[in-house]
């Protein structure tokens, strides 16, 4: 079982940018295009859920998928992979 590893999201990263950043560190490789992001989730609705709104306040949202062999689990400041 793999140990779980854990990815900020950098300023004006937007989330999906982090998973894919996040799961090519984990790997050491650049992703390759057989398996895009989108074929998993939707990439710009997780930007979204996660974009900064004025007057919204710290979002304790999680959201969790299956990735390259890892479960993505994506917050407002972190992507961890598991």
């Amino acid at each position: 079982m793999k140990s779980p590893q854990c990815y900020a999201i950098r300023p004006n990263e937007r989330a999906s940018e982090a998973v894919v950043r996040a799961v090519s560190s984990a790997n050491a490789t650049e992703l390759q295009f057989d398996d895009p992001l989108y074929d998993h989730i939707d990439p710009d609705a997780l930007d979204d859920l996660f974009r900064s709104h004025p007057g919204r306040q710290h979002n304790e949202t999680a959201v969790h998928f299956d990735y390259r062999g890892y479960t993505v689990v994506v917050t407002a400041d972190a992507v961890e992979l598991r």
